[in-house]
């Protein structure tokens, strides 16, 4: 901690980090916080992604409730970069998104409430502007399929979920379908684009076979899971228990199969392959899941395929109610629990990402919460010989 206090104070110009060595086998080799010089400001990170360059990586934060700040850092995490967007941009969707070789990152404007589309210009540390979308209101998540690039928002003015398809340079919607949510949840948005309530998980995904997407969000008086075909005509859905119960996370493994996190209330419940019918209508309390009473349903739930030893798994990030991280692997064949591992003691911090690198390394986003009250943008790291004695 005296390393960190010392950053705070001495490393105040431009973004800083500090290293903490993990003694202990259950600990991660390091934690890397990065401060700013404006010890006043709170950091949400909300994602990490290769580097268009392919020499780092790209972060992106929320800050002071919905401004946008991105940083780069190198394969090593040492910083290299930052950069605080205009402020008429704002509520950056919780995803970067790569595309032909480019970075991009999808938000709204802090008077009108439609959507940018922006590029990530590595070189001049800046964004361009891609793309207006005037009619497009509250964008709340993004998703490139491999085919197809979809955006998802909430039109506060007919009360629906909307899904677009997007052209590969994301420059034009090409297709559009709306849900009926038949109810105002303007006042919800609010909350989770400001960072002053709930955050919501909207997702957006699609099935490996791309036969349909799968889209967390408001639909039916519900937080619903919600199937559509590729032509983006309504399939199916698992409606959730109003707004206080659904789909924290969702992993399509194909075939019907699906790793997914559900909560209801404060309680979080994980399965790991779940059979789901695409073509029914259900509730999503009638998808069996196993109950994970340590995590924190308030918080961000992470499922990605992650590899190890050439063996295919599920990885589930969480946090604990003891402000630690929970990292679980099951076997993605069978969904069995292969081996979890808790991370962090000392300082409390929240899952915000995770991505696994070519040489098999975890590099884990998260929230540091410093000193009790300063929040600060941090990554984690397991190496490639941590992520092989997981699996028991």
């Amino acid at each position: 901690m005296k390393l960190v206090i010392y950053s705070l104070i001495f490393l105040g110009l431009g973004m800083s980090f500090s290293g903490c060595k993990k003694a202990k086998e259950e600990e991660i080799p390091f934690i890397k916080i990065y401060d700013d010089q404006d010890g006043n400001k709170h950091f949400h990170p909300l994602s990490i992604s290769p580097s268009a360059s392919n020499d780092g990586y790209i972060v992106m934060s929320a800050y002071d409730s919905w401004r946008i700040h991105l940083m780069k850092v190198d394969n090593t995490g040492e910083f290299v970069w930052n950069y605080e967007l205009p402020a008429n941009y704002v509520n950056a969707v919780p995803n970067l998104i790569t595309s032909n070789g480019e970075n991009y990152l999808v938000c709204m404007d802090a008077v009108g409430l439609f959507t940018y589309v922006l590029k990530i210009d590595e070189n001049n540390h800046s964004t361009t502007e891609v793309a207006t979308f005037t009619d497009v209101l509250y964008p709340t998540y993004v998703y490139n399929s491999g085919q197809y690039i979809y955006l998802q928002n909430y039109n506060r003015l007919s009360m629906q979920t909307g899904l677009h398809k997007l052209t590969a340079d994301l420059s034009t919607i090409t297709q559009s379908a709306d849900l009926d949510i038949f109810t105002d949840v303007e006042d919800r948005i609010v909350e989770h684009i400001t960072f002053s309530g709930k955050r919501m998980p909207f997702f957006v995904s699609s099935t490996p076979e791309q036969n349909y997407i799968v889209m967390n969000g408001f639909y039916n008086y519900s937080f619903s899971l919600v199937f559509l075909d590729q032509n983006l005509n309504f399939a199916g859905v698992y409606n959730g228990a109003g707004f206080n119960g659904g789909l924290a996370a969702i992993s399509p493994s194909g075939g019907n199969q699906f790793s997914l996190a559900r909560f209801s209330y404060d309680n979080l419940y994980y399965n790991a392959q779940a059979s789901l019918t695409p073509t029914t209508v259900d509730i999503t309390e009638s998808i069996s899941a196993q109950g994970q009473s340590e995590l924190d349903a308030q918080k961000p739930v992470l499922i990605k395929d992650i590899s190890i030893n050439s063996v295919a798994y599920k990885a589930f990030l969480s946090s604990t109610r003891s402000n630690q991280l929970l990292l679980s692997i099951y076997d993605k064949s069978s969904g069995t629990l292969a081996g979890k591992k808790y991370l962090g003691k000392n300082i409390p911090i929240t899952a915000c990402d995770f991505l696994q690198t070519e040489n098999g390394e975890l590099n884990i986003l998260v929230q540091a919460k410093i000193m009790g009250s300063f929040d600060r943008i941090a990554i984690m790291k397991l190496s490639k010989e941590q992520m092989e004695a997981i699996p028991k």
